[in-house]
């Protein structure tokens, strides 16, 4: 019997079930559920645990995070490439995007825009502020990166 090996362009989705002889962890979808569930289940318990020390839920996620990464539970032999293997992370980062996608989109519902026209223009003036030294430094400092870098004469600047 071959190996197998997964490649993310020939990769299935579901698997033919555990009583066929088929690891579902080897297929996208199931193995997207087993880590969904765990994070979910992960990062509740720690918001469970630190409740009565009133920290914020956004605490427990970056603990379940560090608890589910290298650090800790990746630290044992086989838990990383079976629950989390390579041939999985864009297909969790596009679901992570998804999801984050969603909370920024539920946020922007909430906005009170009536708070941001009363400081708008402290707003805009702190932004400004915030925004030009950096940018003028940038710009300074890409002049004399361009003459201390041999081949300066190669690279043009953009044609407007």
């Amino acid at each position: 019997m071959e190996p197998m090996v997964l490649n993310l362009t020939s990769m299935r989705t579901s698997s033919d079930g555990a009583w066929q002889g088929d690891n579902p962890l080897n297929h996208a979808f199931p193995l997207l559920i087993v880590q969904t569930t765990l994070v979910l289940f992960i990062s509740r318990l720690l918001a469970f645990i630190l409740k009565p020390l009133r920290q914020p839920k956004v605490i427990a996620e970056i603990l379940g995070g560090i608890l589910l990464g290298p650090s800790a539970l990746g630290l044992i032999k086989d838990f990383s490439p079976i629950i989390f293997p390579s041939w999985s992370t864009p297909i969790l980062e596009s679901v992570a995007s998804i999801g984050l996608l969603f909370y920024l989109f539920l946020v922007g519902l909430e906005l009170d825009l009536r708070s941001i026209r009363r400081s708008g223009k402290s707003a805009i003036t702190i932004a400004l502020a915030g925004i030009s030294l950096p940018f003028l430094i940038a710009v300074g400092v890409t002049f004399l990166m361009r003459k201390a870098i041999n081949g300066e004469n190669k690279v043009g600047y953009p044609q407007l």
